[in-house]
């Protein structure tokens, strides 16, 4: 008996609880309109980069203050809050690699009983090119490795095929006076993935891509390579291989992940040039679209094919190296320079 009475006792208190959750959820309102964010943060931002960051947007219906709270995932104890207009918050990216976001809530200052806060998000990656702790790692060095500064960054050089190869994708990018991509364009469109992932270019502008002493391998220089990796010595340039990618490949990560996270097949050596599947690009309408990281790793070559440039690249699943065409334009990949 006294079992039943704490059952029926219970269920009371339980639909007392929810009645007067329901009743405090009647008794808010939304606050007018939504919160407009001003702000420059890429996708992808570098350690130490500050931003700025306006609020607005959103009133209280019965006239009274609303005040704009900024947070941080990286450090979500702590919190920035701007109680009169104009709502500007400055953020500074921490040395913390990884993906974050930052939230602003627009809350009622007099009537919270009243109101629902209002919250809006932005979401961004941080990364850095630092060469022993950034975000491109597992590449081990080499005992006779050297570097040489191409351009005012320093890459590792591997001797291959007959050549000295750069064991890095270039990540030359010129700009004009307004900080605008005029050759060459990082990752995203993000300035902070220059010389982690290189940069890409098109088939024209990889000619020249190169500093002096250097040069856009031919897909002849690029079959030696394949030969040295494993290729069959019958392999003829303009000829996908049916081996050696696995001794082209680095098993590196990016910020933690795997990037060649699926292989079937194939047993990743890292025996010459390191590569890492950063995708490519395609252009349509003036807009670069970066697709293909974590499946593919493309390069151009110097050579051309019914009026395209001619690539080299390796899927995720295969041993392959295969061979390519695009438009000479509207198609951009990484750069390897040889001398």
């Amino acid at each position: 008996m006294r079992f039943r009475i704490f059952c029926i006792f219970s269920a009371v208190l339980t639909f007392a609880l929810l009645s007067s959750c329901k009743k405090e959820e009647d008794t808010l309102a939304y606050m007018s309109g939504d919160i407009k964010l001003e702000h420059s943060i890429p996708r992808y931002v570098s350690p130490g980069e500050s931003y700025t960051l306006t609020a607005s947007g959103v009133t209280a219906p019965d006239g009274s203050p609303v005040v704009y709270s900024l947070y941080s995932s990286v450090n979500s104890n702590v919190k920035d809050t701007v109680k009169t207009a104009p709502f500007v918050f400055t953020y500074n990216v921490p040395d913390t690699l990884g993906s974050f976001y930052l939230t602003v809530t627009a809350i009622p200052l007099k009537s919270s009983g009243k109101y629902y806060n209002t919250i809006s998000s932005i979401y961004f990656t941080v990364v850095s090119d630092h060469p022993s702790k950034g975000s491109l790692t597992n590449i081990q060095p080499r005992e006779d490795e050297i570097n040489e500064d191409i351009y005012g960054h320093s890459y590792p050089l591997v001797p291959a095929g007959g050549m000295e190869w750069m064991r890095g994708n270039l990540g030359r990018i010129d700009r004009d006076a307004s900080g605008n991509d005029v050759f060459g364009r990082p990752y995203a469109r993000c300035k902070a993935m220059q010389y982690i992932f290189g940069a890409y270019y098109t088939w024209e502008e990889a000619q020249t891509a190169c500093p002096p002493g250097w040069h856009l391998p031919s897909d002849a220089e690029w079959v030696a390579l394949l030969k040295q990796c494993g290729a069959p010595a019958s392999l003829q340039p303009l000829e996908s291989s049916p081996s050696g990618a696995g001794n082209l490949m680095a098993k590196a990560y990016f910020n933690g992940e795997e990037m060649w996270y699926y292989y079937r097949g194939v047993k990743i050596n890292d025996a010459t040039i390191s590569a890492v599947p950063v995708g490519y690009a395609t252009e349509a309408g003036g807009v670069w679209d970066f697709v293909g990281y974590q499946n593919y790793a493309v390069f151009w070559t110097s050579d051309e094919y019914e009026g395209q440039g001619v690539y080299r690249y390796i899927y995720k699943e295969y041993d392959n190296v295969f061979v390519g065409a695009a438009s000479k334009t509207s198609f951009a990949a990484s750069v390897r320079c040889v001398r």
